[in-house]
């Protein structure tokens, strides 16, 4: 069952998941927030697509961050082991959102008012969580899938601070980051069977014959779900974790193959980077 973490039980659930990284360090991650405003249309440029992100982002709060820690042999702690973490910054009412993405998610057992009461204060809380989650001295490999939008709320929340205003300097701040991370959308494209990554979550876990527990689009069951899927796609193809397949999110994958190739990450000389290099630096993060 998932671990629902507020402010009430927060440090003593991050000092449980920090006992348990040195033996469990692939970190898979998920998050739940409140739709698009913008939406961007699947012509678009990875610039494009970038900027709409930015735009998303920014204008918008986290609702939830799903957390579940998997062994290089695919275990967890315990059976069902997961974290929610779900935070009070979102308020229906009046902050931006998708009105069918809150009816979905209401649906899917989320209950807004209670994470308003007892939910985690991101903007006061974003360093002790990402501290515990994305500062460790292990050699973690994080796992999302389909993941952008994913790891742009992770980095807004790290940095406390708008996205940066170009997508290479995106690209360089998600190396810098979580380093190994594996987008399942974008390395299913290179695995026989699987529709060449154009298919969701829940058909990849169909055409992988896995079946999910928990309550879909709850941030820590489709975290578990991830993490699960990326032991499947390791047994079903060794190499699924190649140099092709590091640090590259689908839908800016060429920006993140050619930053990687060209680019070292070297970022004193840019305006927003050299803000960011300080709260990186405070953080254990700066390269």
């Amino acid at each position: 069952m998932a671990i629902n973490v507020g402010k009430a039980n927060l440090v003593e659930q991050l000092e449980l998941i920090l006992s348990l990284r040195g033996s469990y360090p692939i970190v898979a991650i998920d998050t739940e927030f409140p739709g698009f405003i913008r939406d961007t249309p699947r012509s678009a440029t990875e610039e494009e697509r970038y900027n709409d992100v930015k735009h998303n982002v920014d204008n918008m709060h986290l609702i939830q961050l799903g957390v579940a820690l998997f062994d290089e042999g695919g275990n967890t702690p315990w059976p069902g082991c997961c974290w929610q973490f779900n935070f009070s910054d979102f308020d229906p009412d009046v902050d931006a959102s998708s009105p069918d993405s809150i009816e979905l998610l209401a649906q899917s057992g989320h209950d807004f008012q209670q994470y308003r009461r007892h939910g985690i204060d991101a903007r006061r809380c974003a360093y002790l969580v990402c501290v515990k989650l994305f500062c460790q001295p292990y050699s973690s490999k994080y796992v999302t899938f389909h993941g952008l939008y994913d790891v742009a709320f992770v980095i807004k929340m790290i940095t406390r601070a708008p996205l940066p205003n170009t997508l290479n300097e995106f690209a360089d701040l998600v190396r810098t980051i979580f380093g190994q991370i594996y987008d399942l959308k974008y390395i299913s494209r290179f695995c026989g069977g699987l529709r060449r990554g154009e298919i969701g979550l829940v058909v990849l876990s169909r055409l992988l014959n896995f079946e999910p527990v928990g309550i879909r689009h709850q941030a820590a069951y489709d975290s578990l779900l991830i993490g699960a899927l990326f032991n499947k796609m390791k047994q079903r193809r060794h190499n699924i974790e190649d140099d092709r397949s590091a640090s590259v999110l689908y839908g800016i994958e060429n920006r993140c193959v050619e930053n990687r190739r060209t680019r070292r990450i070297d970022r004193r000389g840019w305006p927003y980077a050299r803000r960011q290099q300080h709260r990186l630096a405070a953080m254990g993060l700066a390269v």
